[in-house]
């Protein structure tokens, strides 16, 4: 499909339709000509198709083929205008340099005379650059150098990068595209770098310049030049020229040059930041995918943090890490401990607030045989089994009143008593603890002890929630993404720009696993090779963009709602026997009658 941004030629005679690609772009016999001609006895090559001043003319190179314009024949060479009819021996085209939308028409909706000049070069670089912001394609340059090269009539056209640090420079696109670099001069690209302004060069001005060999090599008669500048450093040129035989740049065309090399240097500014950022990705997941122990980021706030957690890691002073549901409290306590001088040592988490409070004390300090009804057999606890080593609990607000008073001893002890034996037990282990509430605030209220509350947050850690962590959401999506294709093994996926926009306009209530959780989704639920946008979904209330407009239940308040949903479904199966009860939920019926009693239910109001 042609090109929109080339000019066009239509055949009148089937309707399909050749993009002019190429400052000269040949048509004869031969199949390799840009458009090929039927008939017998014709040369390879009958003629060329020029673009000089931000027009094409038509040129015949051999008389064996008539060529007509708007039925006119032409000898030598003919410059062609929008509409134009152009016939080539017995074929015969349109010459279309509009768009379609305006083709047929002009500004006031009246059929448009050949000839008519356009703004359709702006029209294209407004275009190429709406394109840009709205779906941060970092692959536009190949399209603002055709615009601007019609914009200004050049003959050709580059945008050169600069390394700022190595000066080393690299043309990332150039106009026409098959043009060599020795068809630009770096003497001019080096002019431009000494001038705060866009410099503007004529054939006079290198006459006494022996070493300026391409410019007059490739007949070069006027040349503008800017430099394009990131702060006060440069970044990269945008250099324009025109041959010899044309009206040379004027002051006027200088002063554009000026404003295009502001809005070059912008985009030139956000392709480079993009690229760090695409490397960034690569290395991380590539550290990540290896070690299983990365964290990608990014942002100031996260950078900041981890700062701190390095430096504190090697301590062995007990952190407290907060930050919301999702956010990655434990990965950052792993981090803390592969960075200690633990690492290599036990590491072993556990939820407070998911394990029932008569069990949580045997998950921590173990039992002996026969301490309760049903221990058969000693159970060694957590920190027993990260002796020299790191245990993280999380959540720990949710930790019962008479636990807390255990681990405070455990703190300043360092023993530990399992349940059912008189024997203590020395323990060296790192105590790492999170939480989402406010445990302060806990403290007032009477529902976490104050002492232990010191001991646990000698040294705090702050996770900023993934709403505030801007970029950083990209390049977690692209991990992850590349992290389930693989546990899957699916083929390569990618997300589209739109997805990305709408990844980047999400609240994420649920943070890190809520992210987590809608690109898994995705990729189970896309056939296609790109993750689109319609992909993407969540559950959580409220537009994209928007904060959520219910708030986010605890662990502890869904782990309530749903024990007290099965015990009341139980005690309506079983007719309010709660030994039954019991038996279904697979509990202990003295633990079961506590529950109950908790919920607010009463196993009288089931019998019937």
């Amino acid at each position: 499909m042609p090109h929109p941004a080339y000019p066009l030629l239509r055949n009148e005679a089937d309707g399909s339709e050749t993009a002019l690609a190429g400052r000269i772009f040949t048509f004869g016999g031969s199949r390799d000509c840009g458009l090929t001609l039927s008939g017998s006895g014709l040369p390879a090559v009958v003629g060329h198709f020029l673009f000089r001043e931000g027009s094409y003319q038509v040129q015949a190179l051999t008389q064996n083929l008539r060529i007509k314009v708007n039925d006119k024949e032409i000898s030598g060479a003919a410059k062609l205008r929008h509409n134009d009819r152009l016939q080539l021996g017995q074929a015969v085209f349109r010459f279309l340099q509009e768009p379609a939308a305006t083709r047929e028409t002009g500004e006031a909706g009246e059929a448009a005379a050949p000839g008519t000049p356009g703004t359709q070069p702006l029209t294209d670089l407004i275009d190429a650059v709406v394109t840009l912001l709205r779906e941060r394609d970092s692959d536009v340059f190949h399209s603002l150098v055709l615009c601007v090269s019609r914009l200004l009539r050049c003959d050709a056209a580059r945008v050169v990068e600069e390394d700022p640090a190595t000066n080393a420079r690299s043309t990332i696109a150039r106009y026409p595209s098959h043009s060599g670099l020795e068809r630009f001069s770096d003497r001019a690209i080096d002019w431009s770098k000494e001038s705060a302004h866009a410099v503007l060069l004529n054939e006079t001005d290198w006459e006494d310049q022996n070493s300026i060999t391409s410019l007059h090599k490739n007949a070069v008669a006027s040349v503008l030049c800017v430099a394009l500048r990131e702060g006060e450093g440069i970044i990269g040129y945008l250099y324009m020229d025109r041959l010899g035989g044309t009206l040379p740049f004027s002051e006027k065309e200088r002063e554009l040059c000026d404003s295009l090399g502001r809005l070059f240097g912008e985009i030139l500014s956000h392709r480079k930041a993009l690229s760090r950022q695409k490397e960034a990705i690569a290395r991380l997941q590539s550290n990540s995918l290896a070690t299983g122990s990365g964290i990608i980021h990014s942002c100031p706030a996260m950078v900041k943090v981890l700062d701190l957690a390095m430096r504190i890691a090697r301590t062995d002073a007990t952190v407290i890490i907060r930050g919301e549901t999702g956010t990655g409290k434990e990965v950052l306590a792993r981090f803390l401990h592969a960075n200690s001088v633990r690492t290599g040592k036990p590491f072993y988490a556990l939820n407070c607030g998911a394990i029932p409070e008569n069990l949580i004390e045997s998950e921590l300090f173990g039992h002996e045989k026969g301490a309760f009804t049903g221990a058969d057999q000693r159970k060694i606890g957590l920190f027993e089994s990260a002796h020299d080593g790191t245990l993280f609990l999380d959540e720990i607000g949710d930790l019962p009143l008479n636990l807390q008073v255990k681990l405070l001893r455990v703190l300043q002890e360092s023993e530990i008593t399992r349940l059912g034996s008189p024997n203590p037990v020395k323990v060296n282990v790192r105590i790492l603890s999170a939480t989402h509430r406010t445990l302060a605030n806990e403290v007032k209220e009477g529902r976490f002890r104050q002492d232990l509350y010191f001991r646990l947050s000698v040294l705090e850690l702050d996770l900023p929630p993934l709403r505030d962590r801007g970029q950083d959401v990209l390049l977690l999506a692209d991990f992850i993404l590349k992290k389930y294709l693989q546990q899957f093994g699916l083929p390569a996926k990618s997300l589209t720009p739109a997805a990305r926009n709408k990844l980047l306009g999400y609240a994420f209530p649920g943070n890190v696993r809520e992210l987590e959780n809608v690109i898994q989704k995705a990729i189970l639920l896309s056939d296609a090779k790109q993750i689109n946008a319609d992909d993407l979904q969540w559950e959580a209330e409220g537009a994209p963009g928007e904060r959520p407009r219910t708030s986010i239940k605890t662990l502890k308040e869904i782990r309530f709602q749903a024990e007290k949903e099965a015990i009341d479904a139980a005690l309506s199966k079983t007719a309010g026997n709660v030994s039954l009860a019991a038996k279904m939920l697979e509990v202990d019926r003295k633990w079961l009658m506590k529950l109950i009693e908790e919920a607010g239910l009463n196993a009288d109001d089931y019998r019937k």
